[in-house]
């Protein structure tokens, strides 16, 4: 129903030494993906690796072609999320490399009219639209959480001190339960997937207008990172950048 331009760019930051965020996409499924290597966690770059190497073979399972279009997809894609990280507990159990290791993951399927979306963690999915930016997760963050409790205003979570404990991540300890939903597309609309590194140093406001201002989503994912770098870039910085436009 659409034909879909994407593009997708990974930096180390201004601070840290290594990237453990990565980004994946798997073209014959409309599957995009991007993960963030748990700070603190023993090789957040392994777990995130991992997640985009392996998810796509478990949204084949669990989202076949003949189940896009059914009211449960948005479920359907939530519980591949889910498994695959109980999947990663498991082996994390047995197998010693992948002890501690821990991401988040943030992904999109685009199924025909709709765009489904589940995550774990705080990487973010947002769709530009008509000007407006909706973002369409909310964060498993214990800030998030105050928030929610109206302890935190919203407006000070940039500098909270817990902005970064992510309260569910993959690899959690089992039952992990993904958040997932559907959204209807148009042509015209955009979606970004990012890690925190690009929305806890840009604003929102801000992301908007650089992705009004760079049309081609190669464009955009550069001048997303390069925002962030010029706010500190404290941490690795990923964006990717879908474009819906018209079969």
């Amino acid at each position: 129903m659409y034909a879909l331009e994407y593009s997708a760019l990974s930096d180390v930051g201004c601070v840290r030494s290594d990237n453990q965020d990565r980004w994946g996409a798997d073209a014959d499924q409309f599957l995009f993906m991007v993960a963030d290597g748990v700070g603190g966690s023993r090789d957040g770059a392994l777990a995130a690796q991992t997640m985009v190497e392996v998810l796509p073979n478990y949204v084949a399972h669990h989202l076949p072609p003949e189940h896009r279009g059914e009211p449960d997809a948005p479920e359907r894609l939530g519980r591949a999320v889910s498994e695959l990280s109980d999947d990663l507990h498991a082996k994390s159990q047995d197998d010693a490399r992948y002890q501690g290791a821990n991401s988040t993951l943030v992904t999109v399927v685009i199924a025909g009219p709709r765009a489904l979306v589940a995550h774990l963690g705080d990487s973010r999915a947002y769709l530009r639209r008509d000007g407006q930016l909706q973002r369409l997760t909310r964060d498993h963050t214990l800030v998030q959480a105050l928030v929610d409790a109206h302890q935190v205003d919203a407006a000070d979570t940039g500098r909270h001190k817990a902005r970064s404990v992510v309260t569910k991540y993959m690899g959690m300890k089992p039952p992990a339960r993904a958040d997932s939903s559907a959204l209807e597309l148009r042509v015209g609309d955009r979606i970004l997937l990012c890690s925190d590194g690009l929305h806890g140093v840009v604003k929102e406001p801000e992301l908007g207008r650089i992705l009004d201002e760079n049309p081609a989503p190669g464009y955009a994912c550069a001048a997303l990172i390069a925002a962030a770098r010029d706010g500190g870039g404290p941490d690795n910085i990923t964006a990717l950048v879908i474009n819906i436009n018209p079969a």
